[in-house]
């Protein structure tokens, strides 16, 4: 068992810390970005030859993940982009081989920024005569004999107007990349409320010889619990990688080179997915020692101090890792949110999932258990409650701007859905701790109590992380 442990405590030098590390000397760098201007500009009509097309950006973005393509009546004329020296990696350019045929065109941009966003951009252009006669060239000969036609919805932007470098969106938003989210969140919560539940309530119940048995085997039914939320975990962080792969337009040759390494090592995204491989994997080696002889209570420690890191994840994979000048207070106040959700929510879950069943077919003392059980979850999820509401405060004002953003914008109605929800949650927790609590103890009327109305709780909080897997992908005001 030494050995084990001591594989453990290495990796966790050479792999874990050195990657939260990187994470966090890189999140101050980081800020959100946005398209800043455009060469040439949206809607501009081009009277002289063009020989490259500028994307300029707000913050430094990856080489091995930007490109720019240019099209014309949805025919592909040229991919690529190169930055620019001296930019800082702003500013990318597409050479053209050759001046471009009079007609309208549309070019399309993809990158990742520093908080590893996937974002995708449109502008188009009109290009009225070269300056020298074009004799051949990639476009084909319909396409060219519709170039001579200027577009009327290409009229050249307004300056102020926010569409006047073109549209923007977010890959992070689709359907699919929000059920992925909603299931990695669900797994990290369970993950947390495994570990909250066996050191705050489970612990306790064991100081009672009378009910040691049920905390027994409610720990064994943690323990599996527990290895299927790591499995969860697991299997969104495939997902996680593929979809970001996916969103940038990744090949599958491209999966072993250049690109797979920019987007895993040079974004606190893949920052973040790393710690999310290397926490998960160092939680289930910790389960599986928590099973083994006299491997317990390091085990369990071990598993604490994973989800720990695990907790991390989410604000370096979103808009904690984008807030400039406090990156690192926002990323801190995402995680101290992430773990007590989980010590909320995810212990709630562990009662009724594993507690409550594990008094089933015992004594009479069995509701005496379930009494206790709840008496020792009540102060944990009043204690977290409060964190998740004043770290939330923290992320508004962080991430807000002006009041009138709170009900003007996207993020700001997702925000008040979300604080709406979490409201009837913890209106559903209160009426347990004074309605439903005092009830325990003397029979099964009270626990059947309880078991109805935490349902109820868990549904309004499995709705919330909904909320909130389509919140980390809106922009924010």
């Amino acid at each position: 068992m030494p050995s084990i442990l001591s594989l453990i405590a290495l990796l966790a030098r050479r792999a874990l810390l050195p990657v939260l590390a990187c994470a966090l000397l890189a999140a101050p760098a980081a800020a959100h970005t946005k398209i800043q201007s455009t060469q040439p500009a949206n809607g501009d009509t081009v009277a002289s030859v063009l020989a490259e097309v500028r994307v300029r950006f707000s913050t430094a973005v990856a080489p091995g993940l930007t490109r720019i393509e240019l099209r014309q009546g949805g025919r592909t004329v040229l991919t690529g982009g190169a930055p620019v020296d001296g930019e800082g990696n702003r500013e990318y350019v597409l050479q053209l081989a050759q001046p471009l045929a009079p007609g309208a065109y549309e070019a399309q941009w993809t990158t990742a920024g520093a908080d590893g966003h996937v974002l995708r951009g449109t502008f188009r252009f009109v290009v009225a005569a070269p300056a020298t006669p074009v004799t051949s060239g990639p476009l084909p000969t319909e396409a060219a004999k519709d170039s001579a036609r200027v577009d009327s919805s290409l009229a050249a932007g307004v300056p102020g107007d926010p569409d006047a470098v073109g549209t923007t969106t977010s890959a992070a938003a689709s359907p699919l990349s929000v059920a992925v989210r909603w299931g990695w969140f669900a797994a990290l919560l369970a993950m947390i409320g495994v570990v909250a539940f066996r050191f705050g309530v489970l612990a306790r119940l064991a100081k009672d010889e009378a009910f040691r048995p049920v905390a027994a085997r409610a720990e064994a039914g943690a323990w599996t619990i527990a290895l299927g939320a790591a499995s969860l975990s697991m299997l969104t962080l495939a997902g996680r990688l593929w979809l970001q792969a996916a969103a940038l337009g990744m090949r599958t040759e491209d999966w072993s080179g250049e690109q797979l390494t920019a987007l895993v090592t040079g974004t606190v995204w893949g920052l973040g997915w790393l710690l999310q491989a290397i926490a998960t994997c160092a939680f289930v080696m910790g389960m599986l020692i928590a099973r083994a002889p006299h491997g317990r209570t390091a085990g369990w420690m071990g598993a604490a101090g994973s989800v720990v890191l695990l907790a991390a994840v989410p604000g370096l994979s979103g808009h904690a890792a984008g807030v400039e000048g406090l990156t690192a207070v926002a990323i801190v106040s995402d995680a101290l949110h992430v773990l007590a959700a989980g010590a909320w929510i995810g212990s709630l879950l562990m009662v009724l999932a594993i507690g409550i069943p594990a008094t089933l077919g015992t004594t009479a003392a069995a509701y005496g258990a379930v009494a206790m059980m709840v008496r020792a979850f009540s102060p944990m999820a009043l204690i977290s409650g409060a964190v998740v509401g004043a770290t939330g405060v923290v992320s508004a004002l962080l991430h807000i701007g002006a009041v009138d953003n709170l009900w003007g914008t996207g993020y700001g109605r997702a925000l008040l859905l979300k604080v709406a929800l979490l409201t009837l949650v913890g209106a559903t927790g209160f009426y347990n701790w004074r309605r439903v609590l005092p009830g325990l103890g003397a029979d099964d009327a009270g626990t059947r109590r309880l078991q109805r109305s935490a349902r109820v709780e868990l549904a309004i909080a499995a709705a919330v992380l909904l909320v909130t897997a389509v919140l980390v992908a809106l922009p924010t005001p």
